[in-house]
């Protein structure tokens, strides 16, 4: 019954999402209030979500094998606690995790952003429900967490054991946290360069959101790698791993990105910088949810289930990619002409400074991670790029913390 619930659920979230994307559109041009109606669509919406959630919990809790997802990441005899945590263990229950992020994140938004430009604001709440919209449609095509198992197993497969950890229990919401904050950033980026909104204020106004990103991304990523550690036995907290690299990607844009709003919010300049780091942050989330769910990266921790939902998400990211840049090649209007430079010894150099490495360790981290990919595509050969590769690139500018071999000296 509740498995039942929890899918048509996500059926009548489908329909509020389409409804809010022909409301934001209707009212684009009211430029007193943002219309009721949507805002109660958006909470409604949020409500379908959590009914759906919450369903998929109670299957877990409850040992229901009719539910395909349960019978493949649960067991009768495993721990309350466990029963739980499954839930977002996989890939269908993770992805629905992602959901009910993504439309809490654009509720609290709505409710937080009121001293905001009217236009802004249902910009932004229609960049995001695309976004919203396109999860929908991935999970009840692809990664249904519903589907009916019949004649009903007495028995699940059970959760794998190296993932039965508190620490790794945890790690997915909060990673995630990270994750779709950096949505909020993109739709608000995009929304801001539609309606030449690129201020002060809204860099007092998205800062917020960054740091909160930030934080959590940060929590989860350190969660993620203690576990790791002891779990794993590595050979320390941080291994080069494929599935580590990804989310550590978007963290090196996120902090510079945060550098970066801090400088725009005390002078208006670093505009187009800016945006094109908004974008370049969600493009690195979804790149990392496409390489965990294709099957592609060879990992402990990857969902490798069926290509056909790693090529949904390709296809999903390069509209969103084609999407971005076409806002941002036609619609920016760089406001830095109207702006002091900045002297050469000042915080702002340092900062922009700092962006560099930033970018670097980044680029170096990205080569490592997708060249054994394209190589393999390109001439079938095989190679694994490991911590070598890492230590001999990034740790030379770490050299009063590290000795020559990476260890800590």
């Amino acid at each position: 019954m509740s498995s039942l619930i929890g899918y048509y659920s996500l059926i009548f979230g489908v329909g509020i999402s389409i409804l809010v994307i022909f409301f934001s559109i209707k009212n684009f041009n009211d430029t007193q209030n943002l219309d009721i109606k949507v805002i109660s669509l958006v909470f409604l919406q949020l409500l379908f979500v959590i009914i759906s959630f919450s369903g998929l919990i109670l299957s877990f809790v409850n040992s229901d094998f009719s539910n395909e997802t349960v019978f493949n990441h649960s067991h009768t005899t495993k721990p309350l606690f466990y029963k739980i945590s499954g839930t977002w263990g996989n890939h269908e229950g993770s992805l629905l995790l992602w959901l009910l992020v993504l439309t809490l994140f654009i509720f609290v938004f709505l409710l937080k952003s009121k001293n905001q430009p009217n236009q802004y604001r249902i910009l932004t709440l229609l960049f995001q429900q695309i976004i919203i919209l396109g999860f929908f449609i991935f999970l009840i095509q692809t990664s249904n967490p519903f589907n009916h198992i019949f004649p009903v197993p007495k028995e699940g497969l059970g959760l794998n054991p190296i993932l039965q950890d508190p620490a790794l229990a945890i790690h997915p919401p909060i990673l995630y946290l990270g994750y779709v904050g950096t949505s909020i950033i993109f739709s608000s980026a995009l929304a801001a360069v539609c309606s030449n909104n690129i201020t002060k204020m809204w860099a007092s106004h998205i800062k917020k959101w960054v740091l909160v990103s930030w934080i959590f991304l940060t929590l989860g990523i350190l969660l993620g790698s203690i576990w790791a550690y002891y779990e794993l036995g590595w050979g320390g907290f941080w291994f080069w791993d494929p599935v580590e690299n990804v989310s550590l990607m978007p963290w090196f844009a996120l902090t510079t990105l945060l550098h970066c709003v801090l400088v725009l919010e005390k002078k208006l300049i670093l505009t187009s910088w800016v945006v094109v780091l908004s974008i370049a942050t969600f493009t690195l989330s979804m790149c990392g949810t496409f390489l965990v769910r294709s099957g592609i990266l060879n990992s402990v921790h990857t969902f490798a289930n069926d290509p056909e939902r790693g090529l949904y998400i390709l296809i999903f990211l390069f509209i969103l990619i084609f999407l971005s840049l076409f806002i941002f090649l036609f619609f920016h209007k760089s406001k830095n002409n109207n702006t002091k430079t900045f002297y050469l010894l000042s915080k702002e150099t340092s900062i922009l400074v700092n962006n560099w490495f930033m970018m670097y360790f980044l680029s170096v981290v990205l080569i490592g991670t997708i060249y054994p990919i394209f190589l393999e595509v390109i001439s079938s050969q095989k190679i694994s790029v490991g911590p070598p590769f890492f230590n001999k690139l990034i740790l030379p500018f770490f050299n009063s913390f590290y000795d020559g071999d990476g260890n800590r000296s």
